[in-house]
Parts: structure tokens; C-alpha cells; sequence
């Protein structure tokens, strides 16, 4: 097993699916994974990637040695055909995220409505609530795929700015960068527009060379992109959104493991979506902490300016992740359902 991941989107390619069977009595079945983030130095040094050696490891544990991962390095499976490489089962992917979904899925963009989830308690019940078995159900009858878990990747996203950015009247009149997915929620704000330079232009300085005032994104990623040279300074911004990596695997694969295999398999992905929630935390810290030696000016969001963007970002965003679905009104359950996690935590 290789100890060494570079890249964030867990793909499992078989050896030799048609031997799967004849083999298990002498050979371990083994899963070859690959991920989305890489490891290079300055890159994600994300917790995801703990969280993926965490699961290798248990999954072997709980299996006896019958079921073995291996860990790919990056760019050796597309990471935008996934889903579909593992029906066919040439892959077998490990993760991906709810955008990577959409096209057939676009439910999925609840997990995109700003201060949908509460904290990362939140985030750890989804993973077993209602919802998620509901969400699964859609990505598996869409992808001819077996959902395994949800582990969090993120909950807390940077507001970056050449000006403090705090007030919702901060964005009026502003060039902002952020997801298509996501413009709607501005369209309150009156920015004077909208960028979308993706990750990859970003690395090669799309942001710090361009006129945009305001960017929005992973805090891990602002080191590497070197916004410390133009954005001097950064809200975190708690609960933004809530993203998760969905491992899933071939289901004619599933299907021929074991009871006991499967169950060694389901007890490992429970146990990593718990720690992934902890290992979230220290990649948000870290990330934190680099800005700041780099000399940004960082902050996080107090609760009077939480509920002042909930209330003018939540509502566009959850209409339209009502109104892209098929069947709004299951959808609108769903929201709620995911509101009520945590109800029994709050004080009465």
C-alpha cells in the first residue's frame, strides 16, 4: 500500500473483477483508490488524507487482511468520470463531491445552502440521518453505484478581501469570485459582478493578478494560491456550506463480498466519518494559522454577522436547490430534516 496519496478523490480500480470470487480464498481483494488532493508540499495538507489512510487501514483491519486498499497517487483516474468508471467497474471510486453529482443529482445542492448545518455535530449526524440514506438512494439509482459514507471535507470557507469583509453591505458595488452554483445568493447584495476563476487558475495567480475585491473558497487553498499578496484580509466564516466526500464502489463488487466483509467495510466508513469531523478541525486550524504568519489580518465571524447573511444568503440558495430537484416538495422534507439534526442539543 502506498503511503504516499497525491491527489483528493478516492477511485478503486480492480485488479480483476472477474476473478473477484474464484481469488478469495487465497488472495485479498484489493481496492487501488484515488483522491482528488494532492500532498505536495504547500498543497491541502488536508485532513482527507489522513482520513483516507484511517479508512485503509481499518478496512483491512476489519476484514482479516481478505479486503486490501491501496492508496493512487494524483492524475491517474479522471476525477470527472468517476461515478461513471465505477458502474462500469474499470474503477471503483472512494470519494467525490456533491458537484461532481449535480448533473443527475441536483439535490444534492442542499448540501450547499449557506448555515444549512449548525457545527460539526451537525455534520456528523447527517452522515447516518434520513437525508443522506435519501441522497444515496438518488446517487445510486442515478450512477449505478453503491454510496459507502459521507466523510466532511469542509464546513468553514473564506471571505477574502483587499478591504475588511464583514457587513452584507460589504459586497455592494465589489468584484467578487465565486461558484456558478452559488451567484444567486448575491444577487441581493448588488456586487458590480461576478468572477469565476476556478482552482487551477488560482494556482497559477488568476487572483492575485486580477481587480476582484472579494474572494470566497477553501481556506486551505489560500496559502498555496497565494492570496496573502493582494488579500490582506480573511473571515472565516463557520458552516458556510457542508461538503462531504461520498465513497462509493462498483456495485456488482459490493454484491459479491461477503456479509462479513461488508460489514467490516460499512464499521470502518462509520468510524472514519466520525474522526474525519475531528480531522477537519486541525486542517481549518492549520490553515488559519499559515495566514496569519503570512501577515493577513484573520477573523472569524461573530454570530450577529452569521444570522445577517443567513438570513439574506440562505433563502435563494435553498429555492433554487427546491426548484432544480425533481420532486420539490420531498426535497423541501429533506431541508428540514436536516435542520432538526440537532434540535435535541439546543437548550430549551
Amino acid at each position: 500500500m502506498r503511503t504516499l496519496i497525491k491527489s483528493l478523490f478516492i477511485v478503486v480500480i480492480l485488479a480483476n473483477l472477474g476473478c473477484v470470487t474464484e481469488s478469495l480464498a487465497d488472495d485479498p481483494i484489493v481496492i487501488r483508490m484515488g483522491t482528488v488532493i494532492s500532498h505536495r508540499e504547500g498543497v491541502f495538507p488536508h485532513h482527507m488524507l489522513r482520513a483516507e489512510a484511517h479508512m485503509a487501514r481499518l478496512i483491512e483491519k476489519n476484514t482479516n487482511g481478505e479486503v486490501v486498499v491501496d492508496l493512487l497517487e494524483s492524475g491517474e483516474v479522471s476525477i470527472r468520470r468517476m461515478a461513471e468508471m465505477t458502474a462500469e467497474g474499470d474503477v471503483i471510486q472512494g470519494a467525490n463531491l456533491n458537484a461532481f453529482f449535480f448533473p443527475k443529482v441536483p439535490e444534492l445542492l442542499i448540501q450547499s445552502i449557506p448555515f444549512l448545518f449548525d457545527g460539526a455535530e451537525h455534520a456528523r449526524r447527517f452522515a447516518t440521518s434520513e437525508p443522506a440514506a435519501w441522497m444515496s438512494a438518488k446517487v445510486e439509482a442515478a450512477y449505478g453505484v453503491k454510496i459507502l459514507g459521507y466523510l466532511v471535507v469542509a464546513t468553514d470557507v473564506s471571505f477574502s478581501g483587499v478591504e475588511p469583509v464583514k457587513d452584507i453591505s460589504d459586497f455592494t458595488g465589489k468584484i467578487l469570485n465565486g461558484s456558478r452554483g452559488t451567484d444567486a445568493m448575491f444577487d441581493g447584495v448588488r456586487p458590480k459582478q461576478i468572477e469565476h476563476v476556478g482552482f487551477g487558475d488560482a494556482l497559477k495567480g488568476a487572483l492575485v493578478d486580477s481587480e476582484i475585491d472579494i474572494t470566497v473558497g477553501m481556506l486551505q487553498n489560500n496559502d498555496v494560491q497565494k492570496l496573502y499578496r493582494r488579500f490582506k484580509y480573511t473571515t472565516l466564516v463557520p458552516n458556510y456550506y457542508t461538503i462531504f466526500y461520498t465513497p462509493v464502489i462498483n456495485m456488482a463488487l459490493w454484491d459479491s463480498l461477503s456479509d462479513s466483509q461488508q460489514r467490516g467495510i460499512n464499521d470502518a466508513m462509520r468510524e472514519v466519518e466520525n474522526a474525519a469531523v475531528a480531522y477537519q478541525h486541525d486542517s481549518m486550524m492549520w490553515a488559519y494559522q499559515q495566514a496569519q504568519s503570512k501577515g493577513v489580518a484573520m477573523r472569524m465571524q461573530t454570530d450577529a454577522e452569521r444570522a445577517a447573511w443567513k438570513a439574506e444568503f440562505y433563502p435563494p440558495i435553498k429555492k433554487l436547490a427546491i426548484s432544480s430537484s425533481s420532486n420539490p416538495e420531498e426535497t423541501t422534507k429533506m431541508i428540514e430534516k436536516i435542520e432538526d439534526l440537532t434540535s435535541d442539543l439546543k437548550w430549551r
